[in-house]
């Protein structure tokens, strides 16, 4: 097999493995539903509260390290923004929503984050492993709970390049997502530290572990917050690694 030929059929696989990672997401989501997972997501659940109101704490926090001080003037891309909820919170942080665009794969949740998003929010139904924009379009690119949903290490791969293909020099991404798997779940696979490393094998990356397994925070969190801080700060208690990423200048 020549060269050329091989790339073709290299090209060939890479195509198909991410369509059927495509019909697979589809499927897994249609199977869903709305109404049950809803209880769980409110605001008024407490536990649900006392997750976000960490993740936001601690994702300031995370920016600021990371020498931002303002998100007026950032571009930012949100990978996979659902129904819109980095969008809203990203806005009410101080980012200009003409600066926001929100990237899903799913036509329903793209249709709830434009009904949800103010004025000026730019909302695509993409593959996100296939951005349409030049290389270097934004400054900062949110990935949350993304790449646990996608079961094909390729595709996780060719997005992870995706993602640093727009990124600018210096740029950042902030990753928030499982480490380790849900045993309730097959449809999702934790992503280690070693695997984000190696996905973003160029770039400087700092992780830290936070979020008190979601069924004893949801549990505890009623009866005691103080007790789920406690636990929350004990690392193998914990299921998620925040992270930022940093785009190298040289970065090819």
């Amino acid at each position: 097999m020549t060269p050329v030929e091989l790339s073709q059929k290299n090209c060939t696989t890479e195509a198909e493995d991410l369509e059927r990672e495509e019909a697979r997401i589809r499927d897994v989501y249609a199977r869903r539903t709305t109404d049950s997972c809803a209880g769980l997501y409110s605001f008024l659940n407490c536990g649900n509260l006392f997750m976000i109101q960490e993740r936001e704490r601690r994702v300031l926090s995370s920016l600021a390290r990371a020498g931002w001080s303002s998100l007026q003037a950032v571009r930012i891309l949100d990978v996979g923004c659902g129904a819109g909820f980095w969008i809203r919170d990203l806005i009410r942080w101080g980012a200009d929503p003409r600066h926001i665009t929100g990237v899903d794969l799913l036509e329903p949740r793209v249709k709830e984050a434009r009904c949800l998003s103010p004025e000026g929010v730019t909302i695509l139904c993409r593959n996100a492993a296939e951005l349409e924009f030049p290389g270097e379009s934004f400054d900062l690119i949110i990935q949350s709970t993304v790449f646990t949903s996608i079961l094909n290490r390729d595709v996780q791969q060719r997005l992870a390049r995706e993602m640093v293909r727009v990124l600018r020099p210096n740029g950042l991404i902030l990753w928030y997502d499982f480490h380790m798997n849900n045993p309730r779940n097959p449809d999702v696979r934790g992503v280690t530290s070693r695997e984000i490393h190696r996905l973003f094998g160029d770039c400087t990356i700092e992780l830290s572990r936070m979020t008190l397994a979601p069924p004893v925070t949801r549990m505890l969190a009623p009866l005691s917050w103080f007790a789920c801080q406690l636990l929350s700060a004990v690392p193998w208690l914990c299921t998620h690694y925040l992270g930022t990423i940093r785009k190298s200048v040289r970065y090819e």
